[in-house]
């Protein structure tokens, strides 16, 4: 389990070795009779977009008498595109120190019937560590010749699992189409199984000479399109767990025996010594008021605590100690939530492990139990009733438990209080008592989220506009701009304020900004610039046309060329506000004001307008939205806001020269 600051997560193995160079292969080689068949059936007709099409996904799982786990899989691809080599050419399966790859071969068959056979030469491995993230966690791969477009490639291999849970999955749908999807179950006799479907009604399966057999056929793939929900949370599958009267520590039923599962293994980290608890004094004396107490000591965790992942084995899942952490003062995720909770206990306050998938959406109330879905690791705190004078909004009230803030003590730019927002109306496992619950974290309110920008500008008689800008940002905005800007030099800040203000104005040139808070995590964010934009007025005889709404884009992405499929989604619920004023220089009067933008919404408000007052111009707008996800069925009217948004937008002021 990794853990994120904001994402932070090991490299994908198959990323780090795209880049890598095409081995030696043989031609005219022993590729199998399975794969020549493949290749040999019609094409099928695909969208333009489809770079490639998974002809056969198999895999046979073996669970042996002692829990070993043993799967054959074949996969064949066949190229549409050039876009789609990347998916034909390289094939790596990962592993670590209780897994390993008993072999991995790979062959091509191009448009033209050459093959190709990949030798040992061919194959490699590869550790996927980063500079972040030290793990036993490897991949071998292997590349072939041939993958051009309307090759045929496959791949084989088998690996051997001790896993620490006994559990399998097979996902059948991703984003590309899959015409013949084969999942095929051995299990040693005494062995049972349960499978939970995912997005995708159950299938039963067929019964050969004591095997079990499910099949799919032509599932279609998961389509890209902007502000989707993330594929895992759209992909059929299955999660089967496997279970055995002889061994039942290694499997669970539901997420309450996950909940005791994952307190057994992390029985006893949480202890503390003396320098730590000597470090919770320091900064949490008691004459101190008990919730300043405590951010004092996330404060610590978040900040003085250095992300560095050591997972090895069961340290993928299991904390390091809370006085290994503190001594060494690193620690991924789940080691932040742990020295944090041991100094919590230090000062009588309780709390409690949430584990989490850092991307909204994968896990559901609906996911089956099962450590696959998770990858990041937060604190529940809990609060007595006098703490604190008014509910935050990282605030969770349980039946039971009472009072419980949400906090992520591994991303540095979120205030305490505040839950990052992709975690925000997320599900999360807490971890404690007998077992474990899932949870349905909090969502923010808009207001907490909002962009407040104001402009005080003025046009030159020669069409040149110019003048200060002011962001004000709270919540995630604030959040995103602090990551993106806080850590880079003051040039590379300045080049992302002229790309974002570039988007909304040609010719324009910022002349000078400034940060304000941008280190400060408890107070907004502020970003102001200075602009200079040449022949901002459009001249057109004695006429000046000229656009009030200066910066800032509120309309979002939209992919017109295709339906969409899937809802869409935001970050949290947000406030957006412009007040821009323009000073019309002298000589031109104001002729022509557009009219007001209006519209209403189940989910979102937007409003505009434009007056005049002598000789200046004022645009004020606010766009309200009140969910972090448009339903499906609500997407046409998302739509249709965004293109009356996009024409306020375009609306020009008629200025003409005084006679």
């Amino acid at each position: 389990m990794e853990g994120t600051s904001v994402h932070k997560k090991a490299t994908s193995a198959i990323l780090l070795l795209v880049g890598m160079m095409i081995g030696a292969a043989t031609a005219n080689a022993g590729v199998p009779e399975w794969l020549r068949a493949l290749a040999k059936e019609p094409a099928k007709t695909y969208a333009d977009d489809v770079n490639s099409v998974v002809l056969l996904q198999d895999q046979v799982t073996t669970v042996k008498d002692n829990g070993d786990i043993v799967k054959v899989s074949r996969r064949a691809i066949r190229i549409l595109r050039p876009e789609g080599r990347k998916y034909g050419a390289i094939w790596g399966v990962s592993y670590n120190g209780d897994s390993k790859v008993n072999y991995l071969r790979g062959w091509s068959i191009t448009a033209k019937g050459q093959e190709y056979e990949a030798k040992s030469g061919d194959v490699f491995e590869q550790n996927i560590s980063t500079y972040e993230v030290y793990s036993d966690a490897k991949v071998k791969a292997l590349t072939i010749p041939g993958a051009e477009v309307g090759t045929v490639v496959g791949f084989e291999y088998e690996e051997l699992e001790h896993p620490y849970v006994f559990q399998d999955s097979w996902m059948f749908q991703g984003i590309e189409p899959v015409e013949r999807a084969r999942y095929e179950l051995h299990l040693a006799s005494g062995w049972r199984f349960k499978s939970d479907w995912m997005n995708h009604s159950e299938e039963k399966p067929t019964e050969d000479k004591g095997a079990l057999l499910w099949q799919m056929a032509d599932v279609p793939r998961i389509e890209r399109e902007p502000h989707e929900p993330p594929s895992r949370g759209l992909a059929g599958g299955v999660v089967f767990t496997f279970l055995s009267d002889k061994m039942p520590e290694k499997s669970y039923r539901d997420w309450s025996d996950f909940g005791s599962w994952y307190t057994q293994l992390s029985s006893g980290v949480r202890d503390a010594n003396p320098a730590l608890q000597q470090k919770v004094q320091e900064l949490a004396p008691a004459n101190l008021p008990l919730l300043q107490r405590i951010k004092a000591l996330a404060g610590f965790a978040q900040h003085d605590v250095r992300y560095v992942a050591i997972e090895i084995g069961v340290g993928g899942y299991k904390p390091h100690s809370a006085d290994d952490i503190f001594a060494h003062r690193y620690g991924d995720c789940k080691d932040k939530a742990t020295v944090l909770s041991a100094m919590l206990a230090q000062i009588g306050v309780k709390s409690y492990y949430i584990i989490v998938n850092a991307t909204r959406g994968v896990v559901s109330k609906n996911s089956p139990a099962s450590p696959g879905g998770f990858n990041h690791m937060i604190l529940a705190i809990a609060l007595p009733d006098a703490s604190y004078a008014k509910a935050l909004p990282a605030m969770y009230e349980h039946p039971t438990l009472g009072h419980l803030l949400i906090f992520d003590p591994t991303n540095d730019f979120v205030p305490f209080g505040q839950i990052p927002y992709y975690e925000q109306d997320n599900y999360g496992l807490l971890v404690g008592g007998k077992g474990g619950e899932l949870l349905h974290l909090p969502l923010s309110n808009p207001e907490s989220n909002r962009v407040s920008r104001s402009a005080h500008l003025k046009l030159l008689p020669d069409g040149t506009l110019q003048g200060e800008v002011e962001e004000v940002l709270t919540g995630f905005e604030a959040m995103m701009a602090r990551e993106s800007l806080q850590n880079e030099t003051e040039q590379d800040q300045k080049k992302a304020i002229e790309r974002l203000v570039g988007r909304s104005i040609g010719n324009v040139q910022v002349d000078g900004f400034e940060l304000v808070n941008a280190r400060d995590i408890d107070k907004d964010m502020v970003i102001r610039y200075r602009v200079t934009a040449d022949h901002y007025a459009k001249n057109s005889g004695p006429l000046w046309l000229v656009r009030p709404r200066v910066v800032g884009e509120m309309a979002g992405a939209w992919d017109t060329s295709k339906p969409r499929h899937y809802a869409y989604e935001f970050p949290a619920p947000f406030v957006s506000t412009d007040t821009i004023e323009i000073v019309v220089p002298d000589g031109f009067n104001i002729y022509e004001l557009p009219d007001p933008a209006k519209a209403a919404l189940p989910f979102a408000e937007y409003s505009s307008k434009i007056e005049s007052a002598g000789n200046v111009l004022k645009y004020s707008r606010e766009y309200k939205m009140v969910a972090n996800e448009v339903p499906f069925a609500n997407t046409e009217q998302l739509k249709n806001l965004f293109t009356q948004i996009n024409s306020d937008e375009k609306n020009m002021v008629v200025l003409k020269k005084a006679q």
